[in-house]
């Protein structure tokens, strides 16, 4: 049997990643969230599983994380706060994913557990060595604006992750995720344009837009990113490396809006709003394009992402509408 214990169980991707791992029944997992953003009715059908047990605790207890993780085998780190307007404080991005980070690397040195640390393609920044490669180089803004706070912080982590893999022999994969969606999305711009987009146009309101919306995004849906991240969990070849992971269909902004209303169709015009970006990120230049290589994880875990960008969002338009 395993133990596996993750970290943010109650957002979109940790509830999702818990679904496919109590599908084995061999699997016992331990749950840990701070509901500070996840939502525990992402975890519900699961709580009356005996193969699961659900702390509200946060990442900063590092007393509890060690009670927690003994005898665990791996630990799946995605607890995290995400990107910030410059409206917003960047001191709890910082802290959270810092100090919560080395809490994660502290405890798998206590107890030997492997750990996947959820990175992002934040990271590489405004580079335009495209796609990305986890060998490229990485391009980030000026650090007076607040919004590179996350990218800054998630980099940290990789040197924190390799630290403590090459000095202390933790056994650790980094996975830069790309953008993900699924029903269990949340309705913030930290959680992607597509639930907003979604909800704006089944409530027949106007679609916000930042800029003029060519930018360019590859978004997977959640079944693609899980797949990655159980690959990783199970791959010795991973260890002490970084993938990407996530789809590497390119849509632009502007189009996902026209392909979720065409979707959705509800019958009423598509209605968009597009919004100056220095009014909400100031000095942040919008990233143009993101698209991942993903050469490696093909090569290290056989994984190719298997649900096209529309199918999934098909699925996502009818899952919120049963809801």
């Amino acid at each position: 049997m395993k133990k596996i214990l993750i970290t943010g169980v109650c957002g979109m991707i940790g509830s999702h990643l818990l679904d496919e791992l109590l599908r084995n029944s061999k699997n016992i997992i331990i749950g840990i969230d701070n509901l500070s953003f996840g939502s525990k009715s992402n975890i519900q059908h699961n709580l009356k599983n005996p193969n699961f047990n659900f702390y509200e605790i946060d990442i900063f207890d590092l007393n509890t994380l060690g009670v927690l993780t003994k005898d665990v085998d791996t630990i799946v780190h995605l607890a995290a706060v995400k990107k910030i307007d410059e409206k917003t404080s960047s001191l709890p991005t910082l802290t959270t994913n810092v100090i919560g980070t080395e809490n994660i690397y502290k405890v798998a040195l206590m107890w030997n557990c492997k750990v996947i640390f959820a990175s992002t393609s934040d990271v590489y920044g405004m580079s335009d060595d495209l796609p990305f490669r986890e060998d490229g180089d990485l391009l980030l803004g000026p650090s007076m604006v607040k919004r590179w706070s996350y990218s800054v912080s998630k980099l940290y982590c990789e040197q924190l992750a390799f630290a403590y893999h090459k000095d202390k022999n933790v056994e650790t994969v980094i996975l830069r995720y790309f953008g993900g969606y699924s029903d269990r999305s949340k309705l913030l711009w930290s959680g992607g344009h597509i639930p907003i987009f979604i909800d704006a146009i089944i409530k027949d309101k106007e679609v916000p837009i930042h800029g003029d919306g060519t930018q360019t995004r590859s978004m997977a849906y959640i079944s693609d990113i899980v797949d990655g991240t159980v690959k990783a969990m199970d791959s010795q070849k991973a260890i002490g490396e970084i993938i990407n992971i996530g789809n590497d269909e390119e849509v632009s902004v502007l189009d996902t809006a026209k392909i979720i209303h065409k979707i959705v169709a509800s019958g009423k015009k598509l209605r968009i709003k597009n919004i100056e970006h220095n009014s909400i990120f100031g000095q942040y230049r919008d990233i143009q394009k993101r698209k991942p290589n993903l050469e490696k994880a093909k090569r290290l875990l056989e994984y190719t992402p298997k649900v096209s960008f529309e199918s999934g969002l098909i699925k996502t338009i009818n899952a919120i509408k049963s809801l």
